[in-house]
């Protein structure tokens, strides 16, 4: 075909691909007849295709075999180059072993030495890690740092006298100083603090190069939305436990260990997850737990609170069976007893970061009136008593703002989880408190009425109105998974009100749990569908193959479930598409992988009361009676 003719769309010299999707590295499908790919098409955008003529490049063999030669040779010289370089044995060769002395006293000898020498890594084994614990002060395998050779008799106090005086912390075990320090020696007896406790963390640090990898996923996946540190602080943090030099108290190694073990959790969640970013995760937590004493009674400080609220994000993002909800409850108290008697009502420290206390109290705020919407408890701080300005009214506080990697969408994420949070404190002192249980039924249902109002008028933003395709598009994985946060946390407040009004407004039923949900599930009528199948339609979309974004989600993903198919079953004409079908069932998948340790009981009968709802619509009108000998049978969980 000569240059002048038409040009056949994918021929050998022309590129396959329009300008967007080359660019995205994606795959462009073309319909029949378009003008635009499948792609510009849904995304509404302009679809270019720029034709490149490519030569064909000649064969260079012999050009390719002189270059490896080429190679070789500098790869040769450069290794004599370094053994050249390396310090010489100024030592003389040892000398032979003296046949005349038995070789079982060679045994004892060496094995005596070995044991005689200090540890110099941490006993670490990821795959022994289990997830739950016989008990909450039994600290798991892997993390047990005691030397063997100390007599039964000693018990903990002789643990703690052999390890207490090391450096660099005074109350942390020494891997990390002796790999750093080769003049370390052990300190005399007599110099040994009289009363060690055992709130101890063993100084364990990764490699640097990893370390700075953790760091830097913990700073974009997480601390960007959850802004509990800032960037330099906590870089200048990690750098000086890399050196030695903490102030060697608990909190320093558990701030270290917690920002470790929260990056963990946010790459097993990445594209590139394996099974060991969960242990790790898990193991890290671990090694934080019997320092909770320590940290209790430690002196009140912007860091105890930082560190406090760390360990509640990882311990929510986990299989523990700790509740999370008592160390935000902790840190959001520090914070009151710290800042309550001065003006701006947020001094902490000689030199405070007001912007940055501010963040860090928003943050619990957000995390406590969130756990709080679950539960009948009381708001730890009442929005009259809050004198922070809002994110968004602070033209210097600009963290927390998420970019599409494509296009103009730009979202802080923080600033609508705040506006969230005081929505939901107002339900909650509204519906849920003491208080509330004084009003008329009329006082209350117009009340409820405004407040649902305000929540549709909060959704109404730029983020909520776009599609799960087009957020699937636009966003990167770890900011789809904050969108998915924000979207339970919206989901669960607006089905608490609708809950809340269905079953005689009552503040004591907690719609979540399974009961509950089966009374919610025979209603004809359910307000919430909308919402619900919007949320599952954004966790399908939303990779989630590893299920630490449903572990967070657990309550409100079960309560969208159930609502979407009892909706299906109550609306025959309405029934899912095969598609939808396979998505409900992945996402049953999902939940029954959070339910093999058996912890959460009340959970398993949830997702079998959505199970045997799943079954039903399967089975089809015509099988109804079954169904409903099913769901009985279904809902009935041994504790056991």
């Amino acid at each position: 075909m000569s240059s002048a003719g038409v040009e056949k769309r994918g021929s050998a010299t022309t590129v396959k691909a329009c300008d967007s999707c080359r660019k995205r590295k994606r795959r462009c499908l073309w319909t029949a007849g378009a003008s635009s790919c499948n792609h510009c098409m849904q995304l509404k955008e302009q679809c270019t295709t720029t034709h490149v003529r490519r030569q064909r490049a000649k064969p260079q063999k012999k050009d390719r075999v002189v270059e490896y030669e080429r190679r070789i040779q500098n790869l040769e010289s450069l290794l004599q180059e370094r053994s050249a370089a390396q310090p010489r044995v100024q030592e003389q060769p040892l000398e032979p072993a003296d046949m005349s002395v038995p070789l079982s006293t060679w045994v004892d000898n060496l094995r005596s030495e070995v044991d005689a020498f200090p540890d110099s890594a941490p006993n670490v084994d990821p795959e022994s890690y289990e997830y739950q614990l016989e008990s909450p002060d039994q600290e798991p395998l892997s993390a047990q740092t005691t030397n063997s050779n100390l007599p039964k008799d000693s018990g903990e106090d002789t643990t703690f006298q052999v390890l207490g005086g090391f450096e660099p912390s005074a109350d942390f075990q020494v891997e990390a100083a002796l790999l750093q320090d080769p003049y370390f020696q052990l300190a005399p007896a007599d110099s040994l603090p009289p009363d060690p406790t055992s709130t101890n963390c063993n100084a364990y640090l990764p490699p640097p190069e990893l370390g700075t990898s953790l760091l830097k996923e913990f700073l974009v996946d997480i601390n960007t939305v959850f802004p509990l540190y800032r960037p330099h602080n906590i870089a200048e943090h990690l750098r000086i436990c890399y050196i030695g030099l903490t102030d060697g108290s608990a909190l320093a190694w558990a701030s270290t260990y917690v920002v470790l073990g929260l990056a963990h959790r946010s790459r097993s969640l990445s594209a590139v997850a394996t099974p060991e970013d969960d242990q790790l995760a898990d193991w890290y937590l671990c090694k934080i737990l019997p320092t909770v004493s320590g940290l209790l009674v430690s002196p009140p400080s912007f860091g105890l609170v930082q560190c406090l609220l760390a360990m509640g994000l990882l311990i929510r993002s986990s299989r523990h069976i700790t509740p999370y909800n008592i160390y935000i409850l902790t840190a959001l108290r520090i914070a009151q007893c710290i800042a309550y008697g001065s003006e701006d009502g947020f001094i902490m420290g000689c030199n405070p970061d007001i912007e940055q206390q501010r963040r860090v109290f928003w943050l619990a705020f957000i995390l406590d009136t969130d756990e709080n919407i679950f539960s009948n408890i009381p708001m730890t701080h009442q929005r009259g008593d809050i004198t922070a300005a809002i994110p968004s009214e602070d033209l210097q506080d600009s963290l927390g703002t998420v970019t599409a990697a494509e296009g103009t969408l730009r979202v802080n994420f923080f600033d609508l989880r705040v506006r969230l949070a005081l929505l939901q404190s107002e339900a909650i002192e509204q519906f849920l408190s003491i208080k509330a249980r004084k009003r008329t039924p009329q006082e209350t249902l117009a009340t409820a009425q405004i407040l649902l109002k305000n929540l549709e008028k909060w959704r109404n933003n730029e983020l909520f109105s776009r599609t799960p395709e087009e957020l699937f598009q636009l966003l990167y994985r770890s900011d789809l998974i904050h969108t998915l946060g924000v979207e339970g946390s919206y989901f669960a407040t607006v089905f608490r009100l609708q809950a809340f009004l269905v079953m005689g407004m009552d503040p004591l039923v907690n719609p979540f749990s399974a009961e509950n949900l089966k009374r919610l599930a025979a209603q004809k009528k359910h307000e919430c569908y909308k919402d619900a199948k919007h949320f599952l339609g954004l966790l399908s979309t939303t990779p989630h193959e590893g299920i630490g974004s449903c572990l967070v989600l657990k309550r409100p993903l079960v309560a969208a479930l159930v609502t979407v198919l009892a909706h299906h079953i109550h609306s025959p004409q309405e029934a899912p598409s095969p598609v939808k079908m396979r998505e409900y069932s992945e996402i049953l998948c999902s939940m029954g992988s959070m339910v093999q340790d058996g912890q959460d009981i009340e959970f398993q009968r949830a997702r079998d009361l959505a199970i045997s709802l799943f079954t039903r619509i399967q089975m089809g009108p015509s099988k109804g009676e079954s169904s409903r000998q099913m769901l009985q049978t279904l809902t009935s969980v041994d504790p056991r």
